[in-house]
């Protein structure tokens, strides 16, 4: 076979095409055929028979392999997703080491190996199959779930159950175990203990399980069972020591009578200053009252004994003039009827006081409607007995966002610098400019200066300073210290030239650094970075 070197133009170079390249007169036999020395020395001595292995000693300390859990994130599926770029000598070379295999030429990737060859003439292997057919004698329904009754099942899987004994080791529920226990010695039948007197009718069975007391037992010592019956309460009743409930009246209770001192610990928190409101006191318990009236009433509607509309049907009946008003005295009479009781020295300052009742007449419609829960609330009165100077106290959502801090910071100065500085004198405008031209600007040019300012920025100087107009000797002795150094006539004549450029009758920095530049080079700083 010729070489192809050459003819060709490789059109898509990024592609490597299959098989070497053709650079020699070889065939392709001699061309796969690569054998070195070692190979060959090897090839011989088998020929001859003289060839043997050499015995595998595992080493004595197996390689330090490293654990998944030390690999890191993203180390191995990195290399299967960003594989190495491999040259085309490189792949040749994994192509050539893929032909030694027998999957390569036999076993395609994706298709099984061709049995034509290995097959009698004349067979076609899509169509013949070997063995035998499967026989189907019952479906697997029957399999599953046979049509037998349970009396069936169970003597088909007693059927050789004596040999599953010793094969399978498998033994009913019950059924004694038989591990080949020589008989004298050993008797099958013998038990420990005595025998138990049991009646075969099973009346003993029915009296343990149904004991004559009904009630639930548990198992306690005698002291232990007096001391929870004597100081812990049973469920749904009061604790009763020693059974003193039984000495008392109904419904009695035991303690001193609760009295509330004339100032309690609300009115006690105050300033010194302030004394205790007595009023609000009381509006508590006439509120409180008036609740408890309102609750008991809903109850009452609840369970069918008293009705609104009925009941202010009476009141109508008993309002002969129809003023909507009625005497106290009939009024309680009607209620007491109709069971609405209440506390008249608790319910009459705060009718009263919501004008409900005006001398001996009562007004029954706004009584009705206090006292009915469906209908709109009474807009009470607030008790403000601290003045407003006095209140200390602060809300549960101002303790936790700290909103009782109030701060008046209306004449404090607002953080940050601001673009037009009113606290620092404004500079003077310099002839030939006018004053917008210096009014609005802040002492930043740019934003970069404010995030990364240069050395004149830290050292407090602005753009400002290098171009206003400074005295000779001022620039002359600047200049020096940076590491220039002037003769008489050299500043004066770049000192005339400057006059002439900024046309104010003086210098400023920039423009006499420009024109130094021109006439001579850049001096070395008296202290180099270099030199440090």
């Amino acid at each position: 076979m010729g070489s192809n070197k050459g003819r060709f133009i490789d059109r898509s170079p990024l592609i490597c095409a299959a098989g070497k390249i053709t650079t020699d007169s070889n065939n392709a036999a001699n061309t796969f055929k690569e054998y070195n020395i070692e190979d060959k020395i090897t090839a011989l001595k088998h020929d001859a028979n003289i060839w043997h292995e050499d015995r595998f000693e595992p080493p004595l300390k197996l390689p330090n392999f490293k654990q998944p859990a030390f690999f890191g994130r993203n180390t191995e599926i990195s290399k299967v997703l960003n594989p190495p770029l491999e040259t085309r000598y490189q792949t040749l070379l994994q192509d050539l080491r893929e032909t030694t295999y027998d999957s390569l030429w036999n076993k395609e990737i994706g298709k099984v190996r061709d049995p034509v060859p290995g097959l009698p003439k004349g067979m076609i292997p899509t169509t013949v199959t070997f063995g035998k057919p499967s026989v189907k004698e019952t479906s697997v329904k029957e399999l599953i779930n046979p049509s037998k009754t349970p009396y069936e099942v169970l003597w088909e899987s007693q059927v050789g159950h004596d040999y599953y004994k010793k094969t399978h080791n498998d033994y009913n529920a019950g059924e004694q175990l038989l591990r080949g226990y020589l008989s004298p010695p050993f008797d099958e039948k013998a038990c420990f203990g005595k025998k138990t007197n049991f009646d075969y009718r099973g009346i003993c069975v029915k009296c343990c399980c149904q004991w004559h007391i009904q009630k639930p037992i548990t198992y306690a010592s005698r002291i232990q069972a007096d001391l929870i019956d004597k100081w812990k309460p049973v469920l749904g009743k009061s604790l009763a020591p020693n059974r003193n409930i039984t000495c008392v009246p109904k419904n009695h209770a035991f303690g001193d009578r609760y009295v509330r001192d004339q100032y309690g610990v609300q009115d006690l928190m105050k300033d010194a200053s302030i004394e205790p409101c007595l009023f609000k006191r009381d509006f508590f318990i006439w509120v409180r009252m008036w609740n408890k009236l309102r609750s008991k009433t809903k109850e009452l509607v609840r369970e069918g004994r008293f009705n609104f509309p009925e009941f202010y049907k009476k009141l109508l009946h008993f309002d002969k003039e129809k003023v909507g008003r009625l005497p106290k005295d009939k009024f309680y009479e009607l209620c007491l009827n109709s069971h609405i009781n209440f506390s008249l020295a608790d319910m009459e300052p705060l009718l009263k006081l919501l004008n409900v009742i005006e001398g001996d007449q009562i007004d029954y419609t706004l009584f009705v409607n206090m006292i009915n829960v469906n209908a709109p609330p009474i807009e009470l009165m607030s008790v403000k007995d601290i003045p407003p100077d006095k209140l200390y106290y602060i809300t549960t959502s101002q303790a936790s966002s700290c909103d009782f801090l109030f701060i008046n910071n209306a004449e404090m100065r607002s953080s940050g610098i601001p673009t037009c500085r009113t606290d620092l004198s404004a500079p003077q405008t310099p002839p030939g400019s006018c004053l917008a031209d210096i009014e609005n600007l802040g002492d930043s040019t740019n934003i970069k200066t404010l995030l990364n300012p240069s050395i004149y920025a830290n050292y407090g100087l602005s753009y400002r300073d290098f171009f206003l107009p400074r005295q000779p000797e001022m620039l002359r002795a600047l200049f020096e210290k940076i590491g220039y150094s002037f003769s008489e006539n050299n500043f004066e004549k770049i000192w005339k030239e400057g006059v002439e450029q900024d046309g104010t009758g003086l210098v400023c920095v920039d423009t006499f650094k420009k024109i130094l530049q021109k006439y001579s080079h850049r001096q070395k700083i008296q202290v180099d970075e270099a030199d440090c």
